[in-house]
């Protein structure tokens, strides 16, 4: 999850560099761009978890895999064909027109990142998997590589020699996302979890035919090719698997598209009240995407282990267990918010010299900013473990429509926004807020379906006679 959000941050750290606001402007509405182009898709992951994981074979889990790849690469294709087309018009969305100073820098940095859609989105797919099989080093040894090679391939592209700028920024991060594809396509074949080639057998069908008048023995040697794969036929088929991997991700991309609306109308206001505005907001959302996703790892774990408890567990024992493991994930979260801001706090006097060096407009900017952002993220750990804990209650159109709503409100409350400070500590604030209380509102109903299952298990295996004496304690049966 950290991989994007990473590669965002060292663009910025080296753009900030480059010793003009306008170029840190322009990736800010860039990096807007491609959040809402990407992320809006970061439902496969979820969707894919929760397949993978609930499948019942090993078969099952390789369709599952492979149909979801293709999907990913398919919308991957798609998303990169609508920003090379409609780049511009994605720009002006932005407050970014044609005639401005700073189209020239976007415009750049849009068409070459774009070209990496497709893997971005395999990605996506490929990091569900992995976590569907309980494994989360290997998304982990992605993101690093990835960060790696953005981290060597940034200077390289952007200062002299080459100078290409905010160009080489973008050609360094589409050349990292490549090669986390390739690690993650060398340990999905090593493992096993891609549906194996088909490979020739021959077989020989030897018949034999006797009469009772003669003894006559008739023996034919059939010799003929068949194709076999790896695995045995899988219980689900293709038209199912993919009908609930689409079921499962409409309801999420629309909450993730609603949501990241609100993202990219955050940046867009950011953009019309000015320059150094815009450039203080980038900063701010590259350090803030960085801790919320790390946070937002617990989420992933309250997901996974919430899913398992519901399918594993009978419904006598569920709802303890998962009122168990709701109480302990919000404690978790709001003591995990505690220390990400006290970090945050401790690291606030330094990040703007950092980022931004020779502007010292925008560092005033920030030095206003970072306080707020350092208190929200108690809002934001409870919002996202809290989040995933009714995803992995499948509470998939709740949250689609409270997600919805929140962005409206959250939208309102930009529109009256003067300064980037007004555009986090009030409409931001109030788009988690609205998130946390669908959340609340969906565990909740995890609960008391996991409850009434329980007490119709506890009813049924009551007898009669049982049933009887507990509604009727002196009743003496046969009189």
């Amino acid at each position: 999850m950290l991989a994007d959000p990473l590669l965002s941050l060292m663009d910025t750290a080296y753009v900030g560099r480059l010793g003009s606001a306008r170029e840190l402007a322009a990736l800010g509405a860039c990096t807007s761009i491609f959040h809402l182009a990407f992320n809006a898709f970061r439902a496969t992951t979820s969707a894919t978890t929760s397949l993978v994981g609930n499948a019942d074979t090993e078969a099952d889990r390789r369709q599952i895999v492979q149909i979801s790849l293709t999907l990913g690469i398919v919308l991957g294709i798609v998303v990169m064909t609508f920003l090379q087309s409609f780049g511009p018009w994605c720009l002006s969305t932005m407050g970014i027109s044609a005639g401005s100073p700073l189209f020239s820098p976007a415009i750049a940095y849009l068409g070459t990142r774009s070209w990496a859609a497709p893997a971005v989105l395999i990605i996506t797919v490929a990091e569900g998997a992995f976590r569907g099989y309980g494994d989360t080093k290997i998304p982990l040894l992605a993101s690093l590589a990835a960060s790696l090679i953005n981290l060597v391939l940034d200077p390289l592209l952007m200062l002299p020699p080459l100078c290409r700028g905010v160009q080489g920024a973008a050609a360094a991060t589409a050349s990292s996302q490549a090669g986390a594809v390739l690690v993650y396509y060398y340990f999905l074949r090593k493992r096993r979890m891609l549906p194996k080639k088909q490979r020739a057998t021959t077989t020989t069908t030897t018949t034999t035919t006797a009469t009772t008048k003669t003894t006559t023995t008739t023996a034919t040697s059939t010799t003929m090719k068949t194709f076999t794969t790896g695995t045995t036929a899988t219980s689900l088929s293709k038209k199912k698997v993919v009908m609930t991997i689409l079921g499962a991700n409409l309801a999420m991309i629309c909450k993730q598209g609603s949501l990241l609306l609100a993202w990219a109308y955050a940046t867009s206001r950011a953009t019309r009240i000015g320059s150094a505005h815009v450039a203080a907001h980038q900063v701010g959302l590259s350090c803030w995407l960085v801790f919320a996703l790390i946070q937002d790892g617990a989420g992933v774990a309250a997901q996974v282990l919430l899913t398992k408890v519901i399918k594993d567990g009978s419904s006598s024992s569920t709802y303890k267990k998962v009122r168990s493991l709701v109480l302990y994930m919000i404690r978790f979260s709001f003591l995990q918010g505690l220390a990400t801001t006290g970090a945050l706090l401790l690291a606030s006097p330094y990040l703007p010299k950092l980022f931004v060096p020779c502007d010292v407009v925008v560092q005033g900017h920030l030095k206003s900013l970072l306080p707020h952002l350092a208190w929200q993220q108690i809002l934001v750990s409870l919002t996202l473990v809290i989040e995933s804990l009714a995803i992995g209650g499948s509470q998939f159109r709740l949250l689609a429509i409270g997600t919805t709503f929140s962005t409206v409100f959250a939208i309102a409350q930009l529109r009256q926004a003067t300064t980037v400070v007004d555009i986090w500590s009030r409409g931001i604030v109030s788009l988690f807020a609205g998130r946390l209380v669908t959340a609340l509102i969906g565990v909740a109903c995890v609960l008391r379906k996991c409850r009434k299952e329980r007490d119709e298990e506890t009813m049924s295996s009551v007898t009669p006679k049982q049933l009887d004496i507990e509604v009727y304690p002196n009743h003496i049966p046969g009189y």
